[in-house]
């Protein structure tokens, strides 16, 4: 039994670039309404920061500071919280199917038809504390996995 939760490194590398797009932002916007001399240029900066800053970085750090379970690989199935739907038994499985987009991976899980959903379950590799090595060695215990790349 695995189990995988979020990357702390990982939060804390995207924090750092969404910190360096937020500054790049709001010195794009302080720069603009200078320019037009607008009197409230400072208000309008601050207020773009803090929501460009928001809009990357609030729901990472409430995924990445609960520090639960993310994904758990079980004798019994395969549960990934990301999908809400709960342990996802092997029988139901049709094929697990590993994909690579440039330096990113992931994981394709095609139920049986007859499973109860019509679309394919995708588990993000890249936001998991494991690598990619090991988490696929632990579902190839269970279940063979074909890769697309």
């Amino acid at each position: 039994m695995n189990r995988f939760r979020y990357s702390r490194t990982k939060f804390w590398l995207a924090m750092i670039v969404a910190l360096s797009l937020t500054a790049m932002v709001t010195g794009l916007t302080w720069m603009v309404f200078t320019r037009l001399g607008n009197p409230n240029t400072d208000l309008i900066t601050a207020i773009a920061g803090l929501i460009f800053l928001a809009f990357f970085s609030l729901r990472m750090a409430l995924q990445y500071f609960r520090d639960e379970v993310v994904l758990a690989v079980l004798p019994t199935g395969i549960n990934d919280t990301r999908w809400g739907r709960g342990l996802v038994e092997w029988e139901l499985i049709k094929e697990i199917l590993l994909r690579q987009r440039e330096s990113e991976f992931e994981l394709i899980v095609h139920l049986w038809p007859n499973a109860g959903t019509g679309q394919a379950l995708a588990i993000d590799l890249d936001a998991l504390e494991g690598d990619v090595e090991t988490i696929t060695a632990s579902i190839t215990r269970y279940m063979p996995i074909r890769s697309e790349y």
